[in-house]
């Protein structure tokens, strides 16, 4: 053994003269010498590029070893020569890694074309259906005011015909004059519900809009549009604490305008004086109202409104509802809750039978704050 593989093998001339050559071998290679390397050299005498490792003293030396048999006059001589490949395997290992890492990558990308295909397959369809939807929508429209037109004009000239018959003819009976002005009473709250019905669609494309508003002046602002200020018939019991809420003024005036509208009409003739008591307070609710096992608690203004009216046995659910004083469909509620979720909160109501009729609104302030932004 030359010095220089010494010198790789950390080894001194003494401790190879004499050794078997497998025994500077590792494991692995002293298996691979007695299985394939000696017997291959007993066949051909020469063997070229055999892969070994060699145990040093403190690393290990790849090598790929030729080896040439030479027939001696006084024997055998063994002639190995060998090319250390350290760094081969390295680089062999590095290109494998690299090798995978590539194939994988480009098994992921094969993978990325074909969700991006599908992606763009789902893309057309959401775009043909989101169309169909919208041209849908727009005729539904189009329908919609044209039959609310055509409903308001024949409601109108009901009106003006019944009034004209009553102005012209003083010598009517004071039955049939009576059963006019129902008649007139009918159609007036006909064309307040198509009035109703017609905000209530236009609430679909709404934008709510960001105001600080004075809950008892809202109210107070609400009962005067709708001329039920007489104390005689009406009682409204503001809340103590005169609170500040945030949201749209115009769409929140609706909502309790629909509510006083909705307690003078359905209430009960029994009681002298209508009552409505409203209350509010700011508290902590989980914002995750219709997800099971989530919570995120925020802050809301909770707004107690009750009546002692007649109210209704339909749920506030329901698009429309069936007021059973009047027989009619009652949309107004509805639209309550539609300008309620409309600003991120939510409403329910409570009727117990011979008790008031109790209305929960919240109202989210974090996500008023975040509109105003």
């Amino acid at each position: 053994m030359n010095s220089e593989m010494r010198m790789k093998m950390g080894l001194e001339i003494d401790q190879v003269v004499g050794s078997q050559l497998e025994d500077l071998l590792t494991v692995g290679s002293k298996i691979f010498y007695q299985t394939h390397f000696y017997p291959l050299l007993k066949m051909q005498h020469s063997i070229r590029e055999i892969y070994v490792v060699f145990k040093g003293q403190k690393n290990h030396l790849p090598v790929l070893l030729n080896v040439e048999v030479k027939q001696q006059a006084d024997g055998i001589e063994i002639l190995c020569g060998g090319m250390e490949i350290t760094n081969r395997n390295k680089y062999e290992k590095e290109l494998i890694a690299t090798k995978k890492a590539a194939e994988i990558a480009l098994a992921e990308n094969a993978e990325l074309v074909a969700l991006k295909t599908e992606l763009v397959e789902h893309q057309s369809i959401l775009e043909s259906q989101y169309r169909t939807l919208k041209s849908f929508k727009e005729q539904q429209q189009e329908v919609f005011n044209l039959i609310a037109h055509d409903l308001q004009e024949p409601l109108r000239k009901s009106i003006f015909m019944s009034n004209y018959i009553v102005s012209k003819n003083s010598e009517l009976p004071e039955k049939l004059i009576e059963h006019l002005k129902k008649i007139n009473g009918y159609i007036a709250e006909m064309d307040e519900m198509l009035l109703t019905f017609l905000r209530f669609k236009e609430l679909e494309n709404a934008i709510v809009a960001n105001n600080t508003i004075n809950l008892n002046d809202l109210v107070s602002n609400a009962s005067q549009q709708l001329q039920l200020c007489n104390p005689k018939q009406l009682l409204i019991n503001y809340p103590k604490k005169n609170i500040t809420i945030n949201g749209d003024e115009r769409l929140l005036k609706l909502l309790f305008k629909e509510l006083l509208r909705h307690s003078e009409k359905n209430r009960n003739p029994e009681n002298e004086v209508l009552i409505i008591t409203i209350s509010a307070m700011e508290t902590v609710q989980n914002s995750y109202l219709e997800t099971a096992d989530k919570y995120e608690y925020k802050k809301f203004v909770k707004i107690s409104y009750s009546d002692n009216g007649f109210g209704f046995d339909s749920k506030l659910q329901k698009i429309l509802q069936k007021s059973d004083g009047l027989n009619k469909v009652n949309i107004g509620l509805a639209y309550c809750k539609q300008i309620v979720e409309k600003h991120g909160g939510t409403m329910a109501v409570k009727k117990v039978k011979g008790e008031d009729v109790f209305y929960k609104i919240l109202l989210p302030l974090a996500v008023c704050k975040r509109q105003e932004k």
